[in-house]
């Protein structure tokens, strides 16, 4: 019996490595025929490797790179932009840095005529080189790490050895670049540097400045020398420059990222992931923060870590793994086709205000009537749907589920209506931004005052700030009859901000005037609070602003908004209010004649979106309180 076993066993491992062996072959023969004129390249690397019997590992790590080449590409530089970022490296490091960038490449966009961009594929174009360069670079990098904090050969093909780190153009001499100014780097890894140490004195030496409006003017991803010449950039240029520095050091490293949270409209994140011995480490561009934290109670429904290797098992991100349980609280779905839904690719979907849903994560079916979706990330908004005829298809009623893991589907009740008052198109601050409330507590305590001197000695107190929770215009009345030539905010010893600030005299006249200021930080705007611009500002640590008048005047009311998003309702502009039904549908427009809508025919439980038909793409959906206000799904709620 134990023979029959053993026998079998060993049939079995044999059949077992003929077919990880034959789909290893086969996936290097497609890749070799796919190379077109470039496969004389990539089989001298073979021959390079496969040659000398000692270097069985860098034969290997030739072919794990050349069979997932396929799949990895770049658009190729705009050469018309060079001189941007040639100019952009000889200005000192500011607060203005970013500005100048900006408009350097916004003045060079409008001159030049959009083309269509090229794509080069690895597979066609990479010399045998390149690849046998960045492997002998790689291995030498590998190898410097103590051997006891060494990466494992699967990790070290998976997370250091790859030429890129996503699809950034490929420079010929990077690696060996990275390595010579980063080779400081060793002596904290050999004076037992924790990886936190190592990764936050490499990005606050560098000093990467996010610049997310880049890709209004520039479309390609950057260069590792546009990076460097820069030091500016999206948040993905950023996190790929970082992780092909820490890959030329021998340290695993990748970049993470949601393709949209859970609670914005629209936008999604990266940053780097990297992993020294047993010690693993997430952190933003800027470092210093440890992401793993600072996104624990967010609302993300998946994080994806971005490999160099195909998945082929999987159908919605075959280059990434799913790493959602390593930030966020998870849950095993199991969701009901309520609605009848043809048989089809099943996806979760979350709310995206330019297409709708957007789908974030793939799932399963056996039947047709339930559908499984794994790993699902908490305090998030979801519509589970089919694909069917390229368009989404929902199977149920969309469903949040808590920080607790409870899930409640939003079904409509439409004999039952509820009122709500409508203050904002989306909620104001999230877990990763609280800091936003700042913009309205920083102004408490700050004050407006009066006075006949330019250095306001004995100044008059006309109003002092408290309790503002608002992001609307505020208008203080002012019942003090003396009159004042200097009018001013001061803020107080806070660093604080203002959006609007208006005097008007006792006649309800805007009173004009010589702008006075100190301590103020220099925008792109000249002074934002009198611009009647709601998202430019004025503002700084301990700074004072306001007027001099020509001839001293009695002050009659002060209007006041504090830094903001512009996503409260503004008198004059369109409304329109929806909820969910299958679709879509409308409760009816309305223009709003105050700084609240009111709409008394909702439907119980229902999953509601106004929409701003005048302006703006921030929106989000939100649901009704017990009490009648707007609940918002994911944000928090005040």
């Amino acid at each position: 019996m134990k023979k029959i076993n053993l026998t079998v066993l060993i049939c079995t491992f044999i059949l077992l490595f003929c077919t990880c062996k034959n789909s290893a072959d086969q996936s290097l023969s497609f890749a070799l025929n796919l190379s077109g004129e470039n496969r004389l390249e990539l089989e001298k690397v073979l021959t390079h490797y496969k040659s000398n019997q000692r270097d069985t590992l860098k034969y290997k790590a030739a072919v794990f790179l050349i069979k997932n080449m396929p799949y990895h590409s770049y658009i190729s530089p705009d050469t018309r932009f060079e001189e941007v970022f040639d100019s952009i490296q000889k200005y000192p490091y500011s607060v203005l840095r970013r500005d100048i960038f900006e408009n350097m490449l916004d003045s060079v966009s409008k001159k030049v005529v959009r083309t269509k961009s090229k794509r080069i594929y690895d597979i066609e174009n990479l010399s045998s080189e390149f690849i046998i360069n960045n492997i002998e670079l790689a291995f030498k990098a590998w190898y410097k790490i103590p051997k006891e904090k060494r990466a494992c050969f699967d990790d070290f093909c998976n997370y250091i050895l790859p030429y890129r780190c996503s699809n950034e153009p490929l420079e010929s001499d990077s690696r060996k670049k990275l390595f010579e100014k980063y080779s400081w780097v060793y002596r904290i890894i050999n004076q037992n540097g924790t990886i936190e140490s190592i990764l936050d004195s490499v990005t606050s030496e560098f000093k990467f400045i996010n610049l997310e409006q880049i890709r209004k003017h520039y479309s390609p991803s950057l260069s590792i020398s546009q990076i460097q010449k820069s030091k500016l950039g999206a948040c993905d240029d950023g996190v790929n420059y970082f992780v092909n520095v820490f890959r030329s050091l021998g340290l695993i490293c990748s970049k993470d990222y949601v393709s949209q949270w859970g609670n914005h409209n629209l936008s999604g994140h990266s940053w780097i992931y990297t992993k020294y011995g047993n010690q693993e480490y997430s952190t933003d561009v800027g470092g210093k923060v440890d992401n793993k934290v600072k996104y624990s109670k967010e609302s993300i429904p998946k994080v994806n870590r971005l490999l160099y290797r195909h998945q082929n098992n999987s159908t919605f991100s075959p280059l990434t793994i799913d790493v959602t349980d390593e930030y966020v609280n998870t849950l095993d779905l199991e969701i009901y086709n309520a609605f009848d839904a043809p048989n089809g690719n099943p996806f979760l979907c979350i709310f995206n205000s330019s297409t709708e849903w957007r789908p974030v994560a793939y799932g399963s079916t056996n039947n047709g009537q339930t559908f499984s979706f794994k790993r699902t990330g908490t305090n998030v908004l979801y519509l589970a749907a089919i694909i069917h005829e390229n368009q989404i298809t929902p199977i149920n009623y969309p469903f949040f589920i808590d920080k607790d893991k409870n899930t409640h589907f939003f079904k409509p009740i439409k004999n039952e209506q509820d009122s709500v008052l409508i203050t904002r198109k989306t909620g104001f601050t999230v877990p990763r931004k609280r800091n936003k409330m700042n913009w309205l507590k920083s102004l408490n305590t700050g004050f407006f005052e009066g006075s006949n001197n330019s250095n306001f000695k004995n100044s008059t107190k006309l109003h002092e700030i408290s309790n503002l929770l608002s992001t609307q215009i505020n208008k203080i009345d002012i019942d003090i009859k003396r009159k004042f030539k200097y009018i001013r905010f001061n803020a107080n010893g806070k660093e604080s901000f203002l959006a609007k600030l208006t005097f008007y005299d006792k006649d309800n006249i805007k009173l004009e005037g010589k702008v006075i200021k100190e301590n103020t930080i220099s925008y792109i705007w000249e002074n934002g609070a009198y611009d009647e611009n709601p998202l430019s500002f004025s503002g700084g640590k301990d700074f004072t602003f306001g007027l001099k008048l020509n001839t001293p005047k009695s002050i009659g009311f002060i209007e006041f908004q504090a830094r903001n998003d512009d996503n409260h309702i503004n008198i004059g502009e369109n409304y329109e209010l929806f909820y969910w039904d299958k679709t879509w549908n409308s409760l009816g427009m309305k223009i709003a004649k105050d700084t609240l809508l009111s709409y008394n025919n909702v439907p119980k439980n229902s999953l509601l979106w106004l929409r701003n038909l005048t302006k703006g793409k921030e929106e989000h959906v939100f649901t009704v309180d017990k009490d009648g206000n707007q609940k918002w799904l994911g944000f928090d709620n005040y």
